[in-house]
C-alpha cells in the first residue's frame, strides 16, 4: 500500500493519465468494458516487459534500475506505472482509430461517434490503433529514455544502441505487437459482452465526445516537446545528446498526427452526412 502511495504522489503525470483514461473510456465504452482494458491492457504490458528484460522480446533487451525507486511499486522486476501506461496509450490508439474509421455526426452543438461493433472489432481499427500507439511512442521514448535529466529519473537503460535517438528500433516493433494483443484481447471481449446486453448506452454524455482523446494526444506530445525544450537549456545534459534533432523530429511527428487526425475527422463527418 505505501509503494502504490508512493507511485500516486511521485508520478501526478500517470494519476492524470489515469483520470483521462477512465473518463474516456467510462464515456465512451461504460464501466465493465474500461475496467476490463485496464486489467487486460496493464497485465499484457506487464507480461510483455517481463519477457523483455529476461529474453528480449518483444521491445529487446533493457534493464529497469530498481536501486533507483525504492519507492515504487514494482512486480517481477517491473515498475508497476510503466505497465500501467499500456492500458493508457493502447486505448488511446483504439479510440482515435475507431473514431477514424467510424461515422461522425452532429448532435445539437456535440459532436457523436455512430458505434457499430463491426467496425470497433475489425482488423482495421486492431491494425490503425497499433500503429496510432506507436506513432505516439516514437514522440514519446526518446524523451524518456533521457529521464534522468528531468523528473521521470533514470529508470532503465537499452543494452543496445538504438538507431532512432539511442532507442532501438525493436523498441517499436514491441509496442506494435503488445498493442495488437491489447486491443485485440479486449475486441474479443467486446465482440462477447454486446450480445448479453440490453442495448442501453455504454457510456455518458461528454461534449464533443470524439474530440476528447485527440486533445489527449497532442497535449501529451506538446508535453514532450515542453520537456525536450527544458532539456535543451539544462547544463546537465551533454552536448553528445541531439536535442536540436529530437525537437525537430518531435514537431514534425507531432505535426504530421495533428494534420492525419484532422483529415480523418473530416472523412468521418462526411460519412455521418451521408
Amino acid at each position: 500500500m505505501e509503494s502504490m502511495m508512493a507511485m500516486l504522489i511521485d508520478r501526478p503525470y500517470v494519476v492524470a493519465f489515469l483520470v483521462t483514461f477512465l473518463v474516456i473510456s467510462g464515456a465512451e465504452r461504460g464501466l465493465s468494458r474500461t475496467l476490463f482494458w485496464l486489467v487486460s491492457g496493464t497485465f499484457i504490458g506487464w507480461l510483455a516487459e517481463f519477457s523483455s528484460i529476461h529474453n528480449g522480446f518483444p521491445f529487446g533487451f533493457y534493464t529497469y534500475y530498481h536501486e533507483h525507486f525504492p519507492r515504487e511499486l514494482w512486480i517481477g522486476g517491473i515498475p508497476f506505472f510503466a505497465s500501467l501506461s499500456f492500458s493508457f496509450l493502447t486505448y488511446f490508439g483504439f479510440s482515435l482509430a475507431s473514431t477514424f474509421l467510424s461515422p461522425l455526426r452532429r448532435q445539437g452543438s456535440g459532436l457523436e461517434r455512430v458505434e457499430d461493433l463491426q467496425v470497433t472489432t475489425s482488423v482495421g481499427v486492431l491494425l490503425l490503433a497499433a500503429v496510432l500507439t506507436t506513432w505516439m511512442d516514437l514522440v514519446t521514448d526518446p524523451v524518456s529514455h533521457l529521464g534522468k535529466y528531468w523528473f521521470l529519473g533514470d529508470l532503465y537503460l537499452y543494452h543496445t544502441e538504438g538507431l532512432h535517438f539511442h532507442v532501438p528500433i525493436t523498441n517499436y516493433l514491441g509496442w506494435l505487437f503488445t498493442s495488437v494483443c491489447i486491443v485485440f484481447v479486449n475486441q474479443r471481449f467486446d465482440a462477447w459482452l454486446s450480445p448479453r446486453e440490453d442495448g442501453a448506452p455504454l457510456g455518458f454524455r461528454l461534449p464533443f465526445k470524439p474530440l476528447w482523446t485527440v486533445g489527449t494526444c497532442v497535449g501529451n506530445f506538446l508535453f514532450m516537446l515542453g520537456i525536450t525544450v527544458y532539456l535543451m537549456g539544462s547544463p546537465d545534459v551533454p552536448d553528445s545528446v541531439p536535442l536540436v534533432q529530437m525537437l525537430i523530429s518531435g514537431i514534425v511527428l507531432s505535426s504530421l498526427f495533428t494534420l492525419f487526425s484532422v483529415v480523418m475527422i473530416r472523412r468521418a463527418m462526411q460519412r455521418g452526412r451521408e
